[in-house]
């Protein structure tokens, strides 16, 4: 018969300082590796919006973002030569021209104490087909007003986006444009934009060249061969399918998770350590307890086990700390984020959510930590001589 649960549970307080401190380093571990999760959670839901493989991106030859792409309209006129693209509703073919420009705007989580670029791109009404997870919260821009309409996720992270409020926009910000209304994505990219009329924001900032354009593939042709055709000797321009386009956007965030991951490992080890530390230290004093249990039956690996059980309920106790603590932070502090691209310079905007899954995995990863952590004291004492234990107690 194993040892009953009410009785690790109890023997975790018999020293309650250093059972304390132990739970405290865990949830500190796990409420950073809770965020970290829903960090990495929120971004690649983000990104999985923008990896349809049927919509391509075209750029000038040679650049590697739309921030820094220039098509002029000659050669983006060429692209009506290509075969293989999707028709849509009194449109021959689904071609979006585009603009983009960046703007700085306050960020609301810090009360405007901080600025970040957010992407002003200039669209036409076929956007609207082109990209068609892109769905309107309230009326679309008039094409003969200064007006724009705002991603849902900038409007929530930026001042001076609200309906009925206005951005001055355009060469040293001289034309003010009235937001009209909100525009949802999905939650991806795009959400994190201000779209206007793009023949009234070509005039605004002086320019007569596109940045990029977006299209989409007809149903049953290969992608590849529309991308062949586009940077063939025709027409010579750069063109990426959305999936690759924002993969190579999303390295500098790539990098970040990266870092962040050798920090929660690092911490995590810290965390095995202390646990090791607290149970050598409850196995050190409980030798007597230890022998009487072998002498009225109990055996080895039922005291191992004991150990081992005792260790996991003070990892999820740390664990449930830690989760409350990343839960609480979030509903205090915000749960807004926003990031870089690595080439664009310009914000991808998300929100942080901590999920039933996420609180479900940073519980079973710090109950292995504590399982592994307790592994060698367990041993210790479930090795330890019952004569030797009883007169040393």
């Amino acid at each position: 018969m194993a040892l009953p649960l009410n009785y690790h549970w109890r023997s975790l307080f018999v020293r309650r300082a250093t059972s304390m401190l132990t739970v405290l380093v865990i949830a500190a571990v796990v409420g950073v590796f809770s965020w970290m999760l829903g960090f990495a959670e929120a971004l690649r839901s983000s990104l999985s919006v923008a990896a349809d493989e049927d919509k391509i991106i075209v750029l000038k030859r040679g650049s590697t973002a739309e921030s820094n792409s220039a098509i002029p309209v000659d050669e983006f006129n060429k692209l009506t030569q290509v075969s293989g693209i999707a028709a849509g509703e009194g449109i021959e073919r689904l071609i979006s021209p585009e603009m983009v420009v960046q703007v700085s705007l306050p960020r609301l989580r810090d009360g405007g104490e901080t600025s970040a670029n957010v992407c002003v791109r200039g669209v036409t009404a076929e956007a609207l087909k082109v990209h068609d997870n892109v769905r309107l919260l309230g009326p679309f821009f008039s094409e003969g007003a200064q007006e724009v309409i705002v991603g849902r996720a900038a409007a929530e992270q930026f001042a001076g986006l609200d309906v009925g409020e206005e951005i001055s926009l355009g060469y040293g910000n001289n034309r003010v444009y009235k937001v009209v209304g909100h525009f949802s994505a999905d939650g991806g990219p795009l959400e994190s934009e201000i779209w206007g009329y793009l023949p009234s924001l070509l005039n605004a900032y002086n320019r007569t060249m596109y940045s990029s354009a977006s299209l989409c593939v007809a149903e049953g042709t290969d992608p590849r061969t529309v991308l062949e055709q586009i940077e063939g000797p025709a027409i010579q321009l750069t063109a990426r399918t959305e999936k690759d386009y924002w993969q190579e956007q999303s390295q500098l965030i790539r990098v970040y998770l990266l870092l962040a991951n050798v920090l929660v490992a690092i911490m995590s080890l810290a965390a095995m350590l202390s646990i090791a530390n607290t149970m050598f230290s409850m196995v050190a004093g409980r030798t007597a307890e230890i022998a009487m249990l072998r002498t009225i039956g109990f055996r080895r690996n039922q005291i191992l086990t004991g150990f081992m059980v005792e260790a996991t309920l003070l990892s999820l106790l740390g664990g449930a700390m830690g989760c409350l603590g990343a839960a609480a932070w979030l509903q205090f502090v915000g749960n807004t984020k926003d990031m870089f691209g690595a080439q664009t310079f310009t914000i991808l905007a998300f929100e942080i959510h901590l999920t039933p899954m996420i609180i479900l995995l940073a519980l079973l990863c710090v109950s292995l930590v504590g399982a592994l952590g307790a592994l060698l004291p367990a041993l210790r004492a479930a090795r330890l001589d019952v004569v030797t234990a009883l007169r040393e107690g």
